[in-house]
């Protein structure tokens, strides 16, 4: 029978401390984790050393356009206990969610060679005596047998804590290399374009608005407020929301913040010198100024950290979207299950031999090739969250409506724009 006062009781916040709060900050941080990767460090690298502060922008509108990308995760899934990629399937069929699934697929294993790869550039400076091509093989090997067995959690939380150390050490240099508050304010908000570079805009687009972050944020929402076994699944609905919301600003602050730091860590210490970011030493030489010699090892290991957990969350959670798209069961020691862990680490083996020559403009090109499948996952996000039969009173308002189409009609122009420069380069 059901319970005639759960709506009313849904609708009630219980009282939380400040540490419920901080217990409950989770999804949105490790998707954060997952963002921050190769791509994000690559590309803001190259900014800041091609461009000083003068991209500045870019990441601080691409942070606030990823918090409204993400927003429908929390509605869709704490509103219905689906997932995204469920909601997808049962609103529209097969023939909707299995394309789009395949969309995600094709740019994730794109994305994964970026990951791979920056883990391999990591290693190579460790250990130069391997080549890339070798450390990439490796590492994916690595990253593949542990999640086929199963020992992805505890490597997870080992990975973050290394990503915490280059995070602090991005941060810290910020603000030993006594960048101009004044050139800041004034050249990273003056909204240009240097260069007409709108390939470089959309690669930072692309990697801080991940095409598959909304559909992985919501299966972790799924995991952790739609069910008894967790605290947070216990709690009335207007508790999970307001939880669930704070997250999301706390992960994409992170992410800004991280990202910010990134570029004017490289606009201070290599843009003055008219240095090139083309591998993991180039990028380490930000940290100079407070690390010393120590630079390049403290951040190969965090650019490692990032690259290889980032590479393992998806090495995992394609097998569980094709379940959900597919309406089966999410069994990870299935046959199908174990397919596409094969095909999510073998596809970017291949990307990398074919155009493994040049790792950072491979790990740039990624994102911008993920930019381009954007406007689509952007599309599918944006109808399902505005499907007022299926969400009701939780469906898009219409200023959101108005927020989430500002952000389609930039990435349908970004993405197109880029194509264009791709069939010039061609």
């Amino acid at each position: 029978m059901s319970n005639p006062n759960k709506e009313a009781l849904d609708t009630q916040s219980v009282k939380m401390t400040f540490w419920d709060y901080m217990r409950a900050i989770g999804p949105a941080i490790i998707i954060s984790a997952v963002v921050v990767g190769p791509g994000s460090v690559t590309t803001a690298s190259i900014m800041g050393a091609s461009y000083s502060y003068r991209m500045l922008w870019v990441v601080v509108l691409a942070s606030v356009a990823a918090f409204f990308y993400q927003l429908p995760a929390v509605r869709i899934t704490l509103s219905t206990g689906s997932s995204i990629m469920e909601s997808v399937r049962s609103q529209y069929g097969q023939k909707v969610s299995l394309p789009f699934y395949f969309c995600l697929l094709f740019g994730t294993c794109v994305f994964q060679a970026g990951n791979f790869l920056g883990a391999a550039m990591a290693m190579n400076y460790l250990i130069p005596g391997i080549s890339l091509m070798v450390w990439t093989i490796i590492l994916v090997a690595m990253g593949f047998i542990l999640v086929w067995i199963g020992k992805f959690d505890l490597l997870e939380n080992f990975t973050k804590v290394l990503v915490f150390i280059m995070v602090a050490s991005f941060l810290f240099t910020a603000v030993a290399s006594s960048p101009s508050i004044s050139a800041i304010a004034s050249e990273g908000f003056s909204f240009q374009i240097p260069d007409g570079n709108w390939f470089l805009i959309l690669a930072m687009v692309a990697t801080t608005m991940v095409p598959d972050i909304p559909v992985s944020l919501s299966a972790l929402h799924k995991k952790k407020y739609c069910t008894e076994e967790t605290a947070e699944g216990r709690l009335p609905t207007a508790s999970k929301y307001k939880l669930a919301h704070i997250d999301l600003v706390v992960g994409c602050t992170i992410t800004a913040i991280i990202t910010c730091s990134i570029i004017v860590c490289s606009a201070a210490n290599l843009f003055p010198k008219g240095l090139t970011v083309s591998s993991a030493s180039d990028m380490a030489a930000q940290l100079t100024p407070i690390l010393g010699k120590y630079a390049g090892i403290l951040f190969s290991l965090g650019l490692w950290a990032a690259a290889f957990s980032s590479g393992m969350f998806r090495i995992q959670l394609m097998p569980m979207l094709y379940n959900q798209a597919t309406g089966q069961e999410e069994d990870m020691k299935a046959s199908r299950s174990r397919f596409f862990m094969i095909l999510t680490s073998a596809v970017p083996i291949l990307i990398v031999v074919l155009f493994g020559k040049a790792p950072t403009s491979l790990i740039v090109t990624a994102q911008a090739i993920n930019g381009i499948l954007l406007p689509f996952i952007c599309g599918v996000v944006w109808k399902i969250s505005s499907d007022k039969k299926y969400l009701g009173e939780n469906a898009n308002k219409p200023w959101f409506n108005g927020v989430f189409g500002i952000i389609f009609v930039v990435t349908v122009l970004l993405a197109v724009r880029t194509f264009l420069s791709l069939f010039e380069i061609i």
